[in-house]
């Protein structure tokens, strides 16, 4: 897949919408529920216990919705001031190994200029992968570990797979699905009325 075929699915799929989690969470909201890593919705793991269910959780829901030997598209992203200098490359460092294609950026103070300066912004770039079980182990805990962001997209369920720091958003092809799979993993969702 090309940088102009990528663009083209996500501009027929998801609109104008721009590649940020949290803003796809509530672009799609009536699409949209989210798990959260461990239980009692504590946050980060503390030990080995917790890194267990954490990565069990996210493996098997994962698993379930799209399937192992799945192609997936991984999005993720850095974060800049201005075009050449860098206050967040983690990410970049991180997914060097996956060959990235860039993809464009999001002006992030003219998203969001209260909590954005100008100038800053967020260079997205993208990869397609196979799925399987464990095979990402490494990603998903960096993620939890909040040291970078990503999220899947599974172009044959027409679903994205957002994993956060304490758990994992998910917008899926219709609100039927939702709420199969809400129900499905019911004791894994937030207990507060926003699904937070």
């Amino acid at each position: 897949m090309t940088a102009r075929e990528f663009e083209k699915f996500w501009e027929s799929n998801y609109e104008d919408c721009p590649m940020i989690g949290n803003v796809l969470r509530k672009s799609f909201n009536e699409r949209w529920f989210r798990i959260h890593s461990l239980p009692e919705s504590r946050r980060y793991p503390k030990n080995k216990k917790h890194w267990n269910i954490l990565l069990e959780r996210h493996n098997q829901i994962i698993t379930d919705i799209v399937g192992n030997d799945s192609k997936v598209i991984l999005v993720t992203g850095s974060y800049y001031i201005e075009e050449n200098a860098v206050f967040d490359d983690d990410d970049e460092n991180f997914f060097k190994p996956y060959n990235l294609i860039e993809i464009g950026n999001v002006d992030l103070h003219k998203l969001d200029p209260v909590n954005y300066d100008s100038g800053q912004i967020f260079k997205l770039s993208f990869t397609e992968i196979i799925w399987n079980a464990n095979e990402y182990d490494s990603i998903l805990t960096a993620v939890a570990e909040d040291e970078i962001r990503f999220f899947f997209i599974s172009q044959d369920k027409n679903t994205i797979i957002a994993p956060y720091d304490g758990g994992i958003d998910f917008i899926m092809k219709d609100t039927k699905t939702k709420d199969f799979y809400k129900e499905k993993y019911r004791a894994w969702l937030p207990q507060n009325d926003q699904g937070l």
